[in-house]
């Protein structure tokens, strides 16, 4: 593969990506149509994932408890419809502040490592998704994107965190914490 890079093919094959792409995603978007809970959408996830990554994504740490515990609280919810009875997209303001910024949802896309596993463009897809839905965006210390890339495409309005892990190397974590403030991380 990586001869593809060294010969510069890559960036002929882009050429046809318009055509490729939508024919490659039609029946990953066909299966998220018919999704109507969480559930169906990890069903998706786990027909178009490759094992590996789904695996990563789907599961917790140790003997997975908290996720069980996670999984069996959700079950317990119900949605009574008519709570937000009167309201539609358009009049629905869910809108708060998080680190003094507005956000338009109190959702945020949380630090991941190795986001590429998942999209070829890794944490900037997920970025550029965060930033049109208008909510905060985390980056992991196991990024496959640099904390740089981020704060120069992410919008200075919405909220950034960076997820630092402590190496045993001081200067290490200094560094990336001062990276992180050049580049407008609130946290």
């Amino acid at each position: 593969m990586a001869f593809i890079h060294k010969l510069g093919l890559n960036k002929f094959f882009r050429l046809f990506n318009p055509i490729v792409e939508p024919i490659v995603n039609a029946p990953a978007k066909a299966r998220l149509a018919k999704c109507c809970n969480t559930w169906d959408l990890r069903k998706a996830a786990e027909k178009r994932t490759h094992q590996m990554c789904f695996g990563y994504l789907d599961s917790g740490a140790d003997d997975e408890i908290a996720i069980g515990r996670s999984r069996s609280q959700f079950s317990e919810y119900e949605c009574h419809y008519r709570v937000l009875a009167g309201n539609s997209p358009e009049t629905l303001d869910m809108s708060t502040t998080i680190f003094g910024r507005d956000v338009r949802l109190p959702f945020f896309c949380c630090p991941t490592a190795g986001h590429r596993m998942f999209h070829n463009m890794g944490e900037k897809a997920t970025a550029a998704a965060a930033a049109e839905k208008g909510i905060l965006f985390g980056l992991s210390s196991l990024a496959t994107t640099s904390v740089e890339d981020i704060g120069k495409i992410f919008p200075k309005s919405l909220p950034k965190v960076f997820q630092l892990y402590l190496w045993k190397d001081k200067g290490l974590n200094r560094a990336l914490l001062q990276q992180a403030r050049e580049y407008g991380y609130d946290a």
